[in-house]
């Protein structure tokens, strides 16, 4: 059934498009929530009609919160319109023979494709003279309560469960139905993003020289079941490229990376921008945080425009955090002994493989001459 709330004269445009993204991790039960602008509601799509009051009270709750926020628009930072090519109409499930759309398998050209573009971006990382980092999928709890992921991001947060090593517990497995009653939580969660493991690696250290990473993993963040699905996924992959520094070395690293990888999406064919961005913090208190990041230039992110199609996504994200982390786990300069500022370039694989599908095909012969060119050498 479908909830539909009014808006008008309560939200403007902007908050209404924030708070459904909230909202689509806020309420079990639903299997969709969009905002339509031309009536100004709130659209609510539930699986059970007797659900209706408790959603309703959600979702007023939550209007209450975003109207005291305020919203801010994204800043153009780049951008490229359609160039000038024909773009095939891609099919959605002839795409999935290859590139099952919940994320699952990766097979034959998707596979080959996810291989090209991490060589790529490992290559770009050589550059900086990034050393070469493979870490676990698991990380500390503790590592993440350091920079306090959980209490900004729960709707995100994957955590370990474990069956005791206790004899009568580990017997109960046989007869009980429900295991639920017998877990209990690990000390590790599924990393969220690359990027931790490295500043729990440099913890309490002190730098002398700045410092590159780079490493390739599995992510892992908690999605709505409903909006799993061709770019977005519960485990994904990343590249990334981690740096830390002096302020105008972490900012220089940045714009350098940032323009070589712009250079690469036109050189690819793509459609789309680069602009301001925020980490998506859940609590209202948090706001003033993502407003901070959208006005310190803290954030950009490539976005992809398909063609024949309205979907839009972000593709990888350039990121100067300042001394925020390093404050929070001591890494500090050898020289000064400040803080050392730092940030990253992360490459969602996954996505750049799905967007190279849905831009350009099924038919290598079709691919960018770089794409075409990678994809010869790992076949010979």
């Amino acid at each position: 059934m479908s909830i539909r709330v009014p808006i008008t004269g309560v939200l403007n445009d902007k908050q209404a498009h924030a708070l459904t993204l909230k909202l689509a991790y806020s309420m079990e039960g639903i299997f969709g929530c969009t905002y339509d602008e031309i009536n100004r509601e709130i659209l609510i799509e539930s699986e059970n009609e007797a659900n209706t009051e408790y959603l309703l009270g959600i979702v007023h709750k939550m209007i209450l919160e975003e109207k005291e926020i305020r919203a801010m628009g994204s800043r153009l930072i780049r951008t490229q319109d359609q160039q000038k090519q024909t773009y095939p109409k891609m099919d959605q499930l002839e795409m999935a023979n290859d590139f099952v759309l919940n994320g699952t398998m990766k097979k034959e050209l998707a596979a080959e494709l996810y291989s090209i573009f991490d060589l790529l971006f490992q290559s770009i990382s050589q550059k900086y003279n990034a050393k070469n980092r493979k870490y676990s999928s698991l990380i500390p709890r503790e590592v993440m309560d350091i920079c306090k992921y959980v209490n900004y991001f729960p709707q995100n947060a994957y955590f370990v469960a474990e069956l005791p090593h206790d004899y009568y517990a580990l017997k109960q497995v046989q007869n009980e139905q429900d295991i639920e009653n017998l877990v209990r939580m690990n000390e590790f969660m599924l990393s969220p993003a690359v990027c931790f493991h490295c500043y729990q690696e440099l913890k309490n250290q002190e730098i002398k020289d700045p410092i590159v990473f780079t490493a390739e993993g599995s992510c892992f963040r908690h999605e709505a079941a409903w909006r799993i699905g061709q770019h977005r996924m519960n485990e994904f992959s990343m590249r990334e490229i981690i740096y830390f520094g002096q302020p105008e070395f972490v900012t220089q690293i940045r714009n350098d990376i940032l323009e070589e990888i712009w250079d690469l999406f036109n050189e690819l064919g793509f459609c789309g921008r680069i602009e301001t961005a925020h980490d998506p913090f859940y609590f209202p208190q948090d706001s003033s945080r993502a407003q901070h990041q959208m006005l310190a230039d803290m954030k950009y992110e490539l976005v992809v425009e398909i063609p024949n199609s309205d979907i839009s996504f972000s593709i990888a994200s350039f990121n100067n955090v300042k001394d925020t982390l390093c404050r929070e786990f001591d890494i500090t300069s050898a020289m000064d002994k400040k803080y050392l500022h730092s940030g990253c370039v992360a490459f969602g694989i996954d996505r750049w493989v799905y967007a190279v599908m849905s831009t350009f095909g099924l038919d290598i012969q079709g691919y960018p001459e770089k794409i075409r060119e990678y994809y010869k050498r790992s076949i010979m």
